[in-house]
């Protein structure tokens, strides 16, 4: 089985056209700032959506040179922010930053107007949904690590908040191991062996919120009636039959890939960048 995608199993029997023609996409790549500037300018591309993973808020001039090519990017950033980091962001007017909810206060403001995206790990009270709200994030991302913090109040913070938001259980552990072995049809849902919530879907559908469903290694989707966005991670190199299926089955899909600084990681997000480009450019015929 090619292991381009981890739904190609599921979707390729699925119908549609033969050859991948985009009219555009979105790949999330997780980089670390180690990633030599040149090799990270390769991979901005018209629908290439920079995470910038950073052991301090300081990074070289040539990295932050390199972040501005891209067309939207997410810089990880923890306080405190000082004057130098300031003036280092006026390289990248574009970018934007990257917070852990726990962190999402203070200064941020002096770095001028520009995107906030926003982690959320564990459960999501009222307090804290207002302090992020305040941020106007444009991307959300929420990590309950528990089926007690998935309850149906966090949820419905989570879908009032600005932005587009991504579930991701791929840390929840429940009484029969990750949801991925877990989650299942919404009847089933209801048993308390699956760390989803049935009462989550009982009305707070999620696509009139914008909210998108984080699908990893092994991971069931949910079904089409939840209304949910779809959000894949990708390994490995592009496979055409399985991008052309999932493509087919959900055009809006979003992609996501880890990339690491060695050679052999990097040469593999190059070839997703350069694959979705051409089915682009295949698809503006």
């Amino acid at each position: 089985m090619p292991a381009a995608l981890v739904v190609a199993a599921m979707l390729a029997q699925s119908p549609g056209p033969r050859a991948l023609a985009l009219s555009g996409y979105r790949l999330h790549l997780r980089v670390s700032e180690s990633v030599a500037p040149e090799r990270l300018r390769a991979l901005a591309a018209s629908g290439t959506v920079l995470w910038l993973r950073t052991r301090s808020n300081m990074l070289r001039d040539s990295t932050m040179d390199a972040v501005a090519r891209f067309p939207e990017a997410y810089i990880e950033l923890r306080p405190p922010l000082r004057d130098a980091q300031v003036q280092q962001f006026r390289h990248a007017p574009r970018a934007g930053v990257w917070l852990d909810a726990a962190v999402a206060t203070g200064d941020w403001y002096r770095l001028g107007p520009r995107p906030v995206a926003v982690d959320i790990r564990g459960g999501l009270e009222t307090e804290q949904a207002t302090r992020i709200a305040a941020l106007r994030p444009k991307r959300v991302t929420w990590m309950p690590r528990t089926r007690e913090e998935a309850t149906l109040a966090a949820w419905g913070e989570l879908v009032w908040l600005p932005g587009v938001k991504v579930v991701d259980l791929s840390q929840v552990v429940g009484p029969k191991g990750p949801p991925e072995a877990a989650l299942v049809a919404p009847e089933a849902a209801r048993t308390a062996a699956s760390p989803v919530p049935a009462e989550w879907w009982a009305g707070l559908r999620g696509a009139w919120a914008k909210v998108a469903w984080l699908e990893g290694q092994g991971a069931a989707r949910p079904p089409p009636s939840w209304g949910l966005g779809r959000r894949v991670r990708v390994q490995g190199l592009p496979d055409d039959e399985a991008l052309v299926a999932l493509f087919s089955q959900t055009p809006g899909v979003e992609l996501e890939l880890d990339v690491s600084d060695d050679a052999q990681s990097l040469e593999t997000a190059r070839a997703w960048v350069e694959r979705l480009e051409a089915a682009v450019r295949g698809g503006a015929r």
